[in-house]
């Protein structure tokens, strides 16, 4: 790996090849890291402060070295991406005090965590050039220059309502890509001598399982020794088949409606009755009337997206975990790449549709390293 440092015109600096060690790993949800060891000098700690940009040849994601420590006369360094760095800028659309949500409807998910990017963070944003009042003086300080959208994710159909709570803006983003399985990051798009791009950009890998036949398809299994380390695991503990929700902070208003309403709801796929059906009751306590406006609507929304974060969090456990083998006839970047589903096969013939969520590459005095790792679909 070619590694080095670049300016904060996202030029190249410093070429680092004196490194121990160096472990790249770049996620599906945005939160890629980097870990280096290199000799504590002088020189090594005037090129690599803290603060630093910092990336390698065979990626176009960038790094910020938020960290180091010295000990045993070397230098550890760890950084992270650009997406979760955002977590230095924060969700805030309304200048009252109370308010704590950000609603937003009739979006698809991919293109809501787009949304919320451009508004917090992006030049052009009518929340950081004063149109839309949120309370901060001087809200165009929060522009990340050079910030802006490569792509956001249409093949998923669902379009959603969503009730965003004020806060860090990674945290919020990455809760809604979880949820929805949503892959999202920030490339380094274009350099020239005097400006640069950075883009956004949410995704969905493509499915290469045996169930469809639009794409090769791609199964890791011990018959072709491309599998293995393998563990398998099943759990229904926490397992719910539906989920209802209700709001507990909706207080009448004098002279309006109430905001009483059916509770919010949402359950698996099939049919479900007796010691088959695994029901849930979520109490959601920070719904106000202030926040949905006097909206009964918005009530019955909030509470369905509840009640889907409960089944998605209490989910069928059926896991078939293991190493994939780097030398196996798949190789990523060619028939594969982050995020797409493929397919793992355990010791007992389970097979199950997995994504690719990381992809690490390392290097150290035993040479280079590159292997992919998996997240179980259920």
């Amino acid at each position: 790996m070619d590694a080095y440092t670049l300016d904060h015109g996202f030029l190249k600096k410093y070429t680092i090849d004196e490194f121990k060690s160096l472990i790249w790993t770049e996620r599906y949800y945005g939160d890629s890291e980097v870990e280096m060891v290199v000799p504590a000098t002088v020189e090594m700690y005037q090129k690599l402060p803290v603060g630093t940009f910092f990336s390698i040849d065979s990626s176009d994601e960038v790094m910020i070295l938020e960290s180091m420590n010295i000990e045993k006369n070397e230098m550890k360094l760890k950084g992270i991406s650009l997406l979760p760095w955002m977590d230095n800028r924060f969700i805030r659309t309304s200048p009252k005090h109370e308010d704590q949500y950000w609603y937003i409807e009739n979006q698809k998910p991919g293109q809501i965590l787009w949304t919320i990017l451009y508004n917090m963070c992006c030049q052009g944003s009518p929340y950081l050039n004063g149109t839309n009042p949120t309370g901060i003086s001087n809200p165009q300080q929060f522009i990340i220059q050079g910030l802006g959208l490569k792509a956001y994710d249409t093949t998923l159909k669902k379009v959603v309502k969503l009730a965003v709570p004020y806060g860090p803006v990674y945290k919020a983003m990455k809760d809604i890509a979880n949820t929805y399985e949503v892959g999202m990051q920030i490339t380094l798009d274009a350099v020239s001598d005097s400006s640069y791009t950075l883009g956004f950009r949410s995704y969905r890998g493509l499915d290469r399982t045996t169930k469809q036949t639009d794409n090769a398809q791609v199964r890791f299994s011990p018959q072709m020794d491309s599998f293995t380390d393998i563990e398998e695991l099943q759990s229904i503990q926490e397992f719910k088949t539906v989920a209802y929700a209700f709001a507990t902070g909706l207080k009448p208003e004098s002279g309006k409606p109430s905001l009483t309403t059916v509770p919010g709801v949402s359950s698996v796929s099939g049919q479900y009755s007796g010691f088959d059906l695994r029901a849930s009751m979520v109490f959601a306590s920070d719904i106000t009337s202030d926040m949905v406006g006097g909206s009964q609507q918005k009530v019955v929304d909030m509470l369905n997206s509840r009640a889907f974060d409960e089944i998605v969090k209490n989910h069928f456990i059926k896991t078939v975990d293991g190493e994939i083998v780097p030398e196996s006839q798949f190789k990523y970047g060619i028939h594969y790449n982050l995020g797409d589903i493929i397919e793992v096969e355990g010791n007992t013939g389970v097979v199950q549709p997995a994504r690719i969520t990381e992809y690490i590459k390392s290097q150290d005095e035993t040479g280079e390293k590159a292997y992919p790792t998996v997240s179980i679909i259920e």
